[in-house]
């Protein structure tokens, strides 16, 4: 029986546009977004931030902006972020009704400056998964792991077999199956009710 229903957070509770973040940060610097991919994201520097390398939030900025070749403010990269999101009302609803039956929670792979912020960002979802809401940044380990799975299981108290696990990216999903839990790849909200019944859990 599945106890403890976790959500990725980019691609399932929220849409992030990264080409829109690219565009604003391409504004605010005045160099082209394709530069700014490369020096940003495919240098590999976000994914060693999604692991922890940087893990002050204050640490991680300066880093980002070193990378960025731009001295960007803690505001202004906050902005570009909350920009580059737009939360799905449905799926934070799906969370809301599992709430009231299930465990809820969410595992990200992301930064330390977003951990920090999100409260800010979206301040529906302290709301919902009050301190359940876990940041890789902070186990120095990412998604696909099964290790983050398994640590992220026992900080909720839940045996990973009564876990059922939503992300976008089918490596991760594949992921949390490999520790234990039971997966679902989401492609969007109608299909995730429907699986979400298939697997015995009212939404």
């Amino acid at each position: 029986m599945i106890s403890t229903v976790i959500f990725d957070m980019d691609g399932v509770l929220c849409r992030y546009d990264v080409p829109a973040r690219l565009e604003i940060l391409s504004q605010i610097t005045g160099r082209a977004p394709d530069d700014i991919h490369n020096d940003v994201w495919r240098s590999g520097f976000e994914n060693d931030a999604d692991i922890g390398r940087y893990p002050d939030p204050d640490e991680y900025l300066a880093a980002f902006a070193r990378h960025l070749k731009f001295p960007i403010s803690r505001a202004q990269w906050i902005d570009a972020r909350a920009r580059s999101m737009t939360f799905y009302d449905g799926m934070l609803e799906i969370a809301e009704e599992l709430k009231a039956t299930h465990q809820i929670a969410i595992l990200t792979n992301n930064v330390p400056l977003l951990r920090e912020t999100l409260p800010d960002i979206e301040p529906r979802l302290p709301e919902l998964f009050g301190e359940h809401i876990y940041f890789s940044c902070d186990f120095r380990v990412g998604k696909p792991d099964p290790a983050l799975f398994l640590k992220v299981a026992d900080l909720c108290d839940a045996n990973p077999v009564e876990c059922l696990f939503t992300d976008d990216k089918l490596e991760n999903v594949e992921g949390a199956r490999r520790a234990g839990m039971q997966g679902i790849h989401f492609t969007d909200e109608a299909t995730f009710r429907a699986e979400l019944a298939e697997a015995g859990i009212a939404a």
